[in-house]
């Protein structure tokens, strides 16, 4: 996200409209013109109801089961603290629990602050990747089942917030943040890991890493233990500086894809998240996008045909089209935010003696950009397609498994566009599938669809030098938004089975104007003065969860308003949830 990052692409906007780019000379050169959004502006403080934000998605507990609550923080407090974690020792008992929650709720203090970057992680490991809301409060949860054998004895959590602040700009916003996990005794889910290996160490010892085009990819060796029967990928993932959003660039497709060794095993497709104060900041004062407090449509890479090819290997992860789209614009600001974690079902006792691979088939493909200038706009499209089919056939000591995965997905993007006006669309569709038969019977199936469709008008002019820092605009926006999340994810293990669905759409309109003040060439603008503001951003979602096919389904409708120059708190116009039996 790094939200300080968003002014990056307005500077780049500006320059475009204003006075001459001064760019790299590179090959695919192309200087387009778009309109200018400030993706990035704070607000003055205000205060707001307690839980001023929320998520759609939440997750029904068990109502005749007496919960465990531990405390991990108690108003954990970020001011400058950037990267840097907050370490948290939390014992955790022993015992068996059917379902383990996380309640991660976050306040802002102490004058304007923007949306910020929130993670979570145990031990290195990501468990929790989500985001602030811009001002005021905002609660959210995480199922953490998964990691029930990571949780277990004493454990030390790392909590990040990304803030920043500097007092001679009025940015000096505190967040806070309470942490509470919540564990319910019963039955213990089957099949889940018991290993876990974080990716990509940061200085700060927990999975983190930053993407560009000067540094693409990023690769670590890793020894898998001799006993594995089953290994899974899970991978968190965000643009940032002007890749946050990378839907409206040249290229506007990325795909993550994940290598083992020379191999391509996986890819990842990254939802086109809208943080709190990005492109219309009045649309989620108070109702938020999807995929923004916390993250809820993992996506898990099964990477165990690839044990055939080795327990020594090194995992790559590399996001496509940074490059281009430094040759494109001549920058190097397109940055990805990724983190992972290596998940492994491990049998010390039954080693692996014998693998053969029996299948190897990776294609991807992308159209790179196709560009169509016009009389009144520029006219941009791009395509692409993959397919990944791997099997394998391993023997341990005791028995045999026969392991097998295909994925298949595409992408679309097509954009029309001038120094005023631009409508983007783009949208993403995959599935995969995973079957393990032998020792123990799996299956696991993630299927996704994420369109999105941006059509807006913006028009900015400087009212003081733009080539002296600080200096006001006079702007104005407007504009709709559509945006949609479908997933599905079903895991079997002999004979047990987690379903979840989900169905989110979010639509949102309007616009503001006024005079914006740019503060710093690499990421801020303080709204100096509102003339004009109106938003109504509508959310709707139903979502199943299910457990060897019993459980609820939620149903959960909610419409926020900003209608007023004054008071920017904005007001829910309604919210509606409900939980039936499924």
């Amino acid at each position: 996200m790094n939200k300080l990052s968003k002014f990056l692409l307005s500077m780049f906007l500006i320059s475009m409209l204003f006075f001459p780019l001064l760019v790299s000379s590179v090959p695919t050169e192309v200087n387009y013109q778009h309109p200018y959004i400030p993706l990035n502006i704070t607000l003055p403080n205000y205060l707001d109801p307690k839980y001023y934000s929320f998520e759609a998605f939440q997750i029904k507990p068990p109502t005749n089961i007496t919960p465990i609550i531990i405390p991990v923080a108690v108003n954990a407090t970020f001011n400058n603290t950037g990267l840097m974690p907050i370490l948290k020792k939390v014992y955790i008992p022993p015992g068996n629990y059917s379902l383990i929650l996380m309640n991660v709720s976050i306040s802002e203090n102490n004058g304007a602050q923007y949306d910020r970057a929130a993670y979570i992680f145990v031990n290195g490991v990501p468990v929790f990747w989500g985001s602030t809301q811009e001002f005021a409060n905002s609660t959210s949860q995480v199922d953490l089942t998964l990691f029930e054998n990571l949780l277990q004895g004493n454990v030390t959590f790392q909590l990040v917030i990304e803030n920043f602040y500097d007092a001679k700009i009025g940015i000096t916003g505190l967040y806070h943040m309470n942490v509470t996990l919540i564990l319910y005794p019963g039955n213990k889910p089957k099949g889940l890991p018991n290993m876990f290996i974080p990716l990509y160490l940061s200085k700060y010892n927990y999975s983190y890493v930053i993407l560009n085009p000067v540094s693409p990819s990023i690769t670590q060796q890793v020894t898998i233990p001799n006993g594995t029967y089953k290994m899974e990928l899970l991978l968190y993932e965000e643009g940032g500086g002007l890749d946050e959003f990378w839907y409206t660039n040249e290229p506007a497709t990325r795909s993550i894809l994940i290598y083992y060794d020379n191999l391509l095993a996986g890819v990842v497709n990254p939802y086109e998240t809208i943080y709190t104060g990005g492109i219309d900041l009045f649309w989620w004062k108070p109702l938020t996008s999807i995929n923004t407090l916390s993250f809820h449509s993992p996506m898990i890479i099964d990477l165990t045909p690839m044990l055939a090819y080795g327990l020594t290997a090194n995992i790559t992860t590399c996001v496509t089209n940074l490059l281009t789209a430094y040759q494109i614009t001549g920058s190097t600001a397109f940055d990805w935010d990724i983190s992972g974690v290596l998940m492994l079902w491990v049998n010390q006792s039954n080693p692996l003696i014998s693998a053969k691979p029996l299948t190897s088939i990776s294609r991807f493909m992308d159209s790179t950009p196709i560009f169509s200038p016009g009389f009144s706009a520029d006219y941009y499209q791009e395509d692409g397609n993959y397919l990944l089919n791997y099997s394998s056939l391993l023997t341990f000591e005791h028995g045999e498994e026969f392991t097998w995965t295909l994925q298949v997905g595409k992408f679309v993007a097509y954009q029309t566009f001038n120094q005023i006006f631009e409508k983007a669309y783009l949208d993403e569709r995959f599935y995969e599938v995973s079957m393990d038969k032998g020792i123990y019977n799996s299956t696991l199936v993630i299927s996704g669809n994420y369109p999105v469709l941006l059509d807006f008008s913006a028009f900015a002019v400087p009212i003081s030098n733009p080539h002296v820092i600080p200096y006001n605009l006079s702007y104005f926006q407007n504009g709709t938004l559509s945006l949609s999340l479908e997933y599905y994810y079903e895991y079997l293990f002999n004979n047990y089975n987690t379903t979840i669905k989900t169905i989110e759409n979010l639509t949102s309109v309007g616009g503001f104007g006024g005079i914006i003040e740019i503060i710093n060439s690499y990421g801020g603008a303080i709204l100096v003065k509102l003339t004009a503001n109106y938003a109504n951003t509508q959310k709707n979602l139903t979502s199943w969860f299910l457990v060897n096919n019993v459980g609820y389904k939620e149903i959960f409708s909610a419409e926020g308003i900003q209608n007023n120059t004054t008071n920017l708190t904005g007001y829910y116009k309604y919210i509606h949830i409900s939980f039936s039996s499924s």
